[in-house]
C-alpha cells in the first residue's frame, strides 16, 4: 500500500526536531525564564532521550522513526499546567528509566544489574509519591509472565532497589528528629485519601483524548501484531498493563492527576506512535492532522493560565447546561 503523508512525516528525522522546538516554545510561554523551570525542563528532555534510546535499542517501531518520542513531547505540551512540578518530571523520568532497564533484561533473569537500576528508579519515584510502592507487585507479575525474568534473586534485588533511596533519606530525618515527616510520608500507604474534588474539565478532556487515541492504537497494534516479533508484543503488553494501572490510580485518586499524567504518556505513547507511523489508510491521514490540530490547541490553552481558567469555566458551564 502506498505511503500516506502522515507516514512520511512519522518517518522523517525532521519531525522530532520540529516537535522539540514546539515543546521548547511551550515551555518558554509557560514561564521557563520567569519561573526558572530549568530543572523541570531538564527532567523532561532526559525522559525524551531515554525514550529515544528505548525505541532504538528495543525496536518499538519496526521502521526507523522517532515517532514515539515525538508523540510524547507533543502530548506533554497538552498538559502544560504540570510544567512547574518537579515531582511530575521526576516520576516520568523514573518511569521511562525503569521500563528501559527492565526491558533490557528480557529473558535474562541473571541480569541483576539492570534489574537493580530499574527498581532503584522506582524507589526514587516513591520518595516523591509513596504510592509508587503499590506498583511493585504488578511489575513482579509482568516480569514473570512477559519478560521471563522474575525469580527469587530478582525479587531480592527489587527490594534492595526500593530501600536504597531510603538508606540515604531516612537517616537525615532521624538525625533531624523529624519523625513526623517520616510518618506522614508512609501514611498514605495505609489510609485511603478521599479526593476533595474531581478533575478539572480540561484535565478530563485530555485524559479522555489520550484514552481514545490509546484504544485506537492498541486495536491497530493487535490487528497487526503478527508482523511484530514476539519480544515486541511482550513489551507492548507490559507497557499497556502498566499504563492502565496508572490510569486507574488517577481515576480513583484524581488529586494525583498532575503528578501521574506524564507517566501515563510514557506508557501509552508507543501505541499512538505505532498507529500513526504504520497505518497507511487515508482515514488515518485525516485523523493524524485532526489530532495534531487538537494537540496544538490544547497546548496553547494549558500553558496560558488565564486561557486555561476561561476554558475550564466555559466547559463547566457547557456540561452543566
Amino acid at each position: 500500500m502506498e505511503k500516506q503523508l502522515h507516514n512520511r512525516i512519522a518517518e522523517s528525522q525532521l519531525t522530532i526536531y520540529i516537535c522539540a522546538i514546539f515543546s521548547i516554545v511551550t515551555w518558554i510561554v509557560a514561564g521557563l525564564l520567569t519561573k526558572q523551570l530549568w530543572i523541570q525542563l531538564a527532567s523532561m528532555f532526559i525522559t525524551c532521550y531515554l525514550m529515544i534510546e528505548m525505541s532504538r535499542h528495543l525496536i518499538l517501531l519496526r521502521i526507523r522513526s522517532w515517532m514515539v518520542t515525538s508523540t510524547f513531547m507533543m502530548l506533554t505540551a497538552c498538559c502544560g499546567f504540570t510544567y512547574p512540578s518537579i515531582s511530575t518530571g521526576i516520576l516520568s523520568l523514573c518511569a521511562a528509566f525503569s521500563m528501559f532497564m527492565l526491558f533490557l533484561t528480557y529473558q535474562n533473569p541473571t541480569d541483576v544489574g539492570h534489574t537493580y537500576y530499574a527498581y532503584l528508579s522506582l524507589g526514587v519515584a516513591s520518595l516523591f509519591l509513596v504510592q509508587t510502592i503499590y506498583v511493585f507487585p504488578l511489575i513482579w507479575v509482568l516480569s514473570q509472565f512477559l519478560l521471563q525474568t522474575f525469580n527469587w534473586r530478582t525479587w531480592v534485588i527489587s527490594l534492595l532497589g526500593l530501600i536504597t533511596p531510603y538508606w540515604f533519606a531516612l537517616p537525615w530525618f532521624i538525625y533531624q528528629q523529624d519523625y513526623d515527616s517520616i510518618i506522614a510520608h508512609f501514611q498514605p500507604l495505609v489510609e485511603f485519601q478521599r479526593p476533595e474534588e474531581g478533575l478539572q474539565p480540561i484535565q478530563l478532556v485530555f485524559f479522555a483524548f489520550v484514552g481514545l487515541l490509546t484504544i485506537i492504537g492498541a486495536i491497530h497494534f493487535w490487528r497487526e501484531s503478527y508482523k511484530e516479533r514476539i519480544r515486541t508484543r511482550q513489551l507492548y503488553t507490559f507497557i499497556l498493563w502498566t499504563g492502565l494501572a496508572v490510569s486507574l490510580v488517577i481515576i480513583l485518586q484524581p488529586q494525583h492527576y498532575n503528578t501521574l499524567i506524564r507517566v501515563v504518556l510514557v506508557c501509552l505513547c508507543p501505541f499512538i506512535a505505532h498507529f500513526f507511523t504504520l497505518s497507511q489508510s487515508k482515514i488515518t491521514k485525516y485523523l493524524f492532522f485532526g489530532v495534531l490540530a487538537i494537540v496544538i490547541l490544547l497546548s496553547f490553552i494549558t500553558i496560558n493560565e488565564s486561557l486555561l481558567n476561561s476554558t475550564n469555566t466555559f466547559l463547566s458551564q457547557l456540561w452543566n447546561g
